[in-house]
């Protein structure tokens, strides 16, 4: 329709396409390098650093008394373990994918690795990251919660 109304030549629609297609790879790729460096040195180490409050509080118990039960301790330790794992692993695949892409010959290859590979792996590694925020104590979450930014307006 546009180069049949003389609006547009079809190289002017292909440039035009390339440009946005160019703009969408910069924009995931600052997202996907950002999330990397978010979890490998703010969730991970956060998370990290509960975990092992969690199993020196457990060890304290213990040793005044090995009777105490540390269900709560323990039973979070292990959950946090996991996810601490998680986040590592899914951190790493998404570093992967993004450096996957410099070999890419054009845009629209890209985009579409985009798309089909490192928006997947950011999606992962958010369920991970999320999962552990609602687990960490307050304290050790380097970051606003959920809750601080819908109700925390003064």
């Amino acid at each position: 329709m546009l180069t049949s109304h003389k609006v547009f030549s079809e190289a002017e629609l292909k440039s035009r396409c390339e440009i946005m297609l160019d703009n969408y790879c910069k924009t995931v790729l600052i997202e996907a390098n950002t999330m990397i460096d978010m979890a490998r040195t703010e969730i991970a180490p956060a998370v990290g650093a509960y975990v092992l409050e969690l199993a020196n509080t457990a060890a304290a118990k213990k040793a005044v008394d090995a009777s105490i039960p540390c269900v709560y301790e323990a039973g979070l330790l292990k959950k946090l373990a996991r996810l601490e794992e998680q986040i590592a692993v899914k951190t790493d695949e998404l570093e992967e994918a993004v450096m996957r892409l410099k070999d890419t010959e054009d845009v629209e290859t890209e985009s579409y690795r985009i798309r089909d590979v490192v928006l997947g792996k950011m999606g992962e590694l958010r369920v991970a990251c999320d999962e552990a925020e609602t687990m960490t104590a307050k304290k050790y979450w380097p970051f606003p919660t959920y809750g601080d930014l819908l109700f925390g307006v003064k």
